[in-house]
């Protein structure tokens, strides 16, 4: 992996920008979360803040064609010095009430929804094939490791002074970084529009956008597609109660920090599960058996909190590693199946099915927060339904003949 980096000038700026986006998004992300849950102490509104996370992506596939015909690289900078922008908001010397936090919190995403499917466009054309698993992995790692000491930074920062002014400093100044490197991508694929009438661009744009949704269509991609929709339900719906769940099981709010920063170092995990596992085993199996696995593991890490906080922290390592591993198979499998000229709309239509779940199960996840009468319960269904999902895809086989990831062929 250590050559990828040396050698390649291009991958090495985009995997510096990737590990600084990292780190501002998923600090964003995390404490916002928190700051709703601590300044309004109503999981409705933690709902609606997953919710809006979720909401911008669910219109993503409108933005695949797009992302397609333009410079991935300008959309990378352009979408970074919008979320630099909403951090400056939020450090405002001004009150800031729930539904201005709920609009920093959309256009954020709204940015994101422009620069993932422009991230996983362009990795293919700076790396070959042969080392997306690497590249993915590699990146997966840095940005875990940076993101979980500065999360530990920041933890202790709020514990002393109670303030979120420090925390979105370091925000700003981590996309900021990120924006730099973004300035010295060279992005070889330039934009194919400039040409066309605005007729011919919309005829373009629907041709591009059906063809689109005829690759989600075929065998294993949709047989996952629905796998990873039904787990987003589930798994946004339990998000949202988590900061209530570490509260309870924590007795403070510290809880949920420390939640999350295991959970990151679960990530790093599931980059070296993935490394390990990708030559050896086949696709299909890993799926199947990750999903089982992680049902077991999030049902048994709900039953040991209770007694033992520390111990229960190892398995979700496991259950957060798992869920990495899983997740960077199916990324990766995606920009080795796909042509490199349509991997952003397809992209965009799996990201848009996916968040239109997840945007569901936080709404559902709120409610249920509030009806049942514990909240570990979320999470025993989650699991239970990871489970169920684990034995469904064993019975697809579409998904059951799906070769190594190296033998993965383009449709």
């Amino acid at each position: 992996m250590t050559k990828l980096f040396t050698q390649n000038s291009n991958f090495r700026n985009f995997l510096l920008y990737q590990v600084l986006k990292g780190i501002g998004s998923g600090i964003f992300a995390i404490f916002m979360m928190w700051a709703v849950h601590y300044q309004f102490q109503n999981t409705w509104y933690t709902a609606v803040a997953g919710f809006m996370f979720a909401f911008p992506s669910v219109a993503s596939f409108v933005a695949g064609p797009f992302v397609d015909r333009r410079g991935k690289a300008a959309l990378i900078r352009i979408a970074s010095f919008v979320q630099i922008c909403v951090i400056g908001f939020l450090l405002a010397p001004i009150e800031l009430g729930v539904w201005a936090i709920f609009l920093a919190i959309l256009i954020f995403a709204i940015a994101n929804m422009i620069s993932s499917p422009a991230e996983k466009a362009i990795l293919p054309s700076i790396v070959n094939g042969d080392e997306l698993i690497k590249a993915n992995a590699l990146i997966n790692i840095l940005g875990t490791v940076t993101g979980l000491a500065i999360g530990i930074f920041l933890y202790f920062t709020m514990v002393d002074d109670g303030s979120f002014s420090t925390v979105f400093l370091v925000n700003i100044a981590a996309l900021i970084g990120g924006l730099v490197f973004a300035m010295l991508l060279k992005d070889f694929a330039k934009s194919t529009d400039s040409k066309l009438s605005s007729v011919e661009m919309r005829q373009n744009y629907f041709a591009e956008l059906k063809t689109g949704f005829a690759y989600v269509k075929k065998d294993a991609l949709a047989h996952l597609v629905i796998v990873f929709a039904c787990m987003s339900i589930i798994g946004n719906m339990a998000y949202v109660n988590l900061p209530m769940f570490a509260e309870i099981h924590r007795g403070d709010g510290s809880g949920y920090i420390i939640l999350m920063a295991v959970s990151m170092v679960g990530g790093v995990v599931g980059s070296y599960i993935a490394n390990i596992v990708a030559p050896k085993f086949e696709l299909g199996k890993i799926f199947i058996a990750g999903l089982i696995l992680m049902g077991i593991a999030r049902i048994v890490f709900v039953h040991v909190i209770s007694n033992d906080f520390r111990r229960a922290l190892l398995i979700l390592v496991l259950y957060s590693g798992l869920a990495s591993a899983v997740g960077l198979m199916f990324h990766s499998m995606q920009q080795k199946m796909l042509n490199k000229n349509i991997i952003g709309r397809v992209s965009t239509i799996i990201t848009t099915i996916v968040s239109i779940a997840a945007a569901g199960g936080a709404l559902v996840g709120g409610l249920a927060g509030t009806l049942l009468p514990n909240v570990d319960m979320v999470f025993i269904i989650q699991g239970v339904i990871y489970i169920i999902i684990g034995l469904g895809v064993s019975l697809s086989g579409h998904v059951r003949k799906l070769p190594k990831i190296s033998d993965v062929e383009e449709l």
